[in-house]
């Protein structure tokens, strides 16, 4: 493991082939490292000194070849850096390919296996045109490669060709591992000296040490190979999902697993204390059988986002993030019954939407840990869910929630207000079959019917009744002085007399707006109004976001 110091030029040269093993990370680099990685060099021909690089360790591999355990980003950044340079460049381009890209039909680097085909497509042949970029990793190849094209268009010749020789005689320190054990503990030890892996990189690469030390030689790589296929499928589903991170389905996965104490960063409360206590014999078989479950857990996710249901819809709009270790766990018990899916979704609607409302200081999670264990069935679900809408999260507490004495309702309240509109959409035979989403309002926003600023004209002029200390306290902030309306309408009615506002919410395609006529006093918004608008709508949320018997 001596360290040798060599020019970029150097560390190319000759037949050498690098490849990105299973276990190291794919391309994460992005336009802040680009934009570094290119200042950096256009400082390096301003002065004597050479540009370093950092360190490179490497696995020889039995066939001469060698796997980069550390370095990987710089050294594809590199590949990169030079497909654009020889793109932009008018001379010297045959050298350059064949120094660093490809040699005798051979490419100088291999990125990680999923993305193997589409770099070497891309970058190598140069060829933009056979693959679509399909996952994160890939995209940033492609962007890496578009931003610094036009960075080094916009440069003189002069100037690329000193750009060049600053990029061949940069410096890099080398060190070459033997033992592919050993690289691969040394790629886990760099991991946690605050390299910046996601979590599933270094489920990964832990996963590919434990596969080495317990398998021989022939069976590890074969099993490699299959972690390998399946992350790169992972990887591929991942591309389609847009509300959480790889990270995040980790995560839920795990809790849907082992429960909401599951902690990723925690060794002594994760996967890796998991895996500890299975017999030496059946750890391979464990991780097996690991890799394949996160595996449909990715594609299930993939899945539910997709789904066409109402309740998906309520629960992705809520961000309630403990409700998706229960989505992922209901997959792998029904995956192909919609009926119960559905179900279940409705269940966790309803304690989603409470906690939102609420706001306890309880930890909903570990509230719900007993009944995410437990859930085996729709049915034990919903007895779950009830006996936890009983406490913090109870009527009483939904009650007290939408009639503060400040405005406190936030963004829960449009979800509040849309799904009351929906509501009464299907109570008129008219609108019955119609359906409403926030979507269909620009800007909405929360109207106060009787204004926070008191109309100036006051008393009977303004339709409004006194504004005094029970006004302010008991009645100016609960909900039945409350709808939700776009940011126009707003704007249009601010603190006008009832009158006006009236007949501009009768005019109004909303059936929320219509009906204040109802609630209405001969005319005037007063206590009496907003206090039967507010049992009308208490009455709502208690019916809507409760588990019945």
């Amino acid at each position: 493991m001596t360290p040798y110091k060599h020019s970029l030029k150097e560390f190319f040269e000759g037949e050498k082939e690098f490849s990105i093993p299973v276990y190291q990370r794919a391309y994460s680099w992005e336009k802040s490292q680009w934009q570094v990685f290119l200042e950096d060099l256009e400082e390096a021909t301003k002065g004597e000194n050479h540009y370093f690089f950092g360190n490179v360790l490497l696995e020889k591999t039995e066939d001469g070849k060698f796997e980069v355990i550390d370095g990987q980003q710089r050294l594809t950044t590199i590949v990169i850096f030079m497909r654009a340079l020889i793109n932009v460049l008018n001379n010297e381009t045959a050298r350059l390919e064949e120094w660093y890209l490809i040699q005798q039909n051979k490419p100088k680097l291999n990125a990680v296996e999923y993305d193997r085909d589409y770099f070497y497509d891309v970058i190598i042949r140069n060829d933009d045109n056979t693959h679509k970029p399909q996952t994160p990793s890939q995209k940033r190849i492609k962007g890496a490669k578009e931003f610094f094209t036009k960075e080094l268009k916009a440069q003189k010749t002069e100037r690329l060709a000193k750009i060049l020789d600053a990029l061949e005689e940069a410096e890099m320190l080398q060190i070459v591992f033997a033992n592919k054990k050993d690289s691969v503990l040394m790629f886990e030890l760099q991991n946690n000296r605050g390299k910046e892996l996601t979590n599933m990189e270094k489920l990964k690469s832990y996963l590919a040490y434990q596969i080495y030390t317990y398998a021989d030689k022939e069976g590890a790589e074969y099993r490699l190979k299959r972690v390998a296929e399946i992350f790169k499928e992972i990887y591929r589903v991942l591309n389609d999902i847009r509300i959480l991170d790889e990270d995040a389905i980790l995560q839920y996965f795990n809790m849907a697993k082992y429960g909401f104490g599951y902690r990723e960063n925690d060794d002594t409360l994760s996967y890796k204390s998991k895996l500890k206590k299975i017999e030496d014999a059946e750890k391979l078989d464990w991780i097996d059988s690991y890799v394949k479950e996160l595996k449909d857990a990715f594609m299930d996710f993939k899945t539910f986002e997709n789904l066409k249901s109402e309740y998906k819809d309520y629960l992705i709009d809520l961000k309630v993030w403990e409700i998706y270790p229960f989505v992922i766990k209901a997959y792998t018990l029904f995956r192909n019954d919609t009926a119960k899916l559905e179900r279940v979704f409705k269940a966790l609607e309803v304690i989603a939407f409470r906690d939102k409302l609420v706001k306890t200081r309880a930890d909903l999670a570990s509230r719900l840990n007993q009944v995410l264990k437990n859930f085996t069935s729709v049915e034990k679900l919903e007895e779950g869910i009830k006996e936890i809408c009983s406490g913090y999260w109870g009527n009483r507490a939904i009650s007290d929630a939408i009639r503060p004495k400040e405005y406190s309702l936030g963004r829960i309240a449009p979800y509040i207000f849309m799904r009351y509109e929906n509501s009464l959409l299907t109570q008129n035979t008219k609108t019955k079959g119609y359906g409403f989403t926030l979507d269909q309002i620009k800007n909405p926003q929360i109207e106060h019917i009787a204004p926070q600023t008191e109309n100036k004209q006051g008393g009977q002029a303004s339709g409004y009744c006194e504004y005094d200390q029970e006004f302010k306290e008991r009645y100016l902030h609960y909900i039945g002085n409350l709808m939700l309306i776009d940011q126009a309408h707003n704007v249009v009615i601010g603190n006008k007399p009832f009158k006006d506002k009236l007949d501009s919410y009768n005019n109004s395609p909303m059936q929320q707006h219509k009906e204040i006529n109802d609630f209405a006093s001969d005319g005037r918004w007063d206590k009496d109004s907003i206090g039967r608008r507010y049992r009308k709508l208490e009455k709502f949320i208690l019916d809507t976001w409760s588990l019945k018997d």
